[in-house]
């Protein structure tokens, strides 16, 4: 082993922080393949940032929501608290958080 790697040192938030800036890579690509969008996103990370919170994952559910707000300030804008509002009003897909399936037919 390299004397440069003996000291490095893989820590919970390392390991948290690399796999959130591979996530949000991979949101972006697919955003711009036309596969999911921005604010698809930002519903369904907000619906894990509820649920977190629910369960009692305070820090967890900030980190998250900071994240659909992100999501959320992209393209058309949506807020954050329509997204919270129209949670338990609606279904998984009436304000497009599910992805559709392309139409390879």
């Amino acid at each position: 082993m390299d004397d440069k790697n003996r000291d490095f040192e893989i820590t919970p938030k390392l390991v948290f922080d690399l796999n959130l800036a591979l996530y949000l890579d991979l949101v972006a690509a697919l955003e711009g393949a036309g596969a999911v969008t921005y604010r698809q996103m930002a519903a369904r990370v907000l619906n894990i940032s509820m649920d977190a919170r629910g369960d009692g994952e305070n820090g967890l559910s900030t980190v998250l929501e900071g994240i659909a707000r992100g999501f959320a300030g992209h393209g058309d804008g949506l807020s954050i608290e329509l997204l919270k509002a129209a949670r338990s009003l609606r279904e998984d897909d009436a304000l497009g958080d599910i992805p559709l399936r392309p139409d390879l037919g």
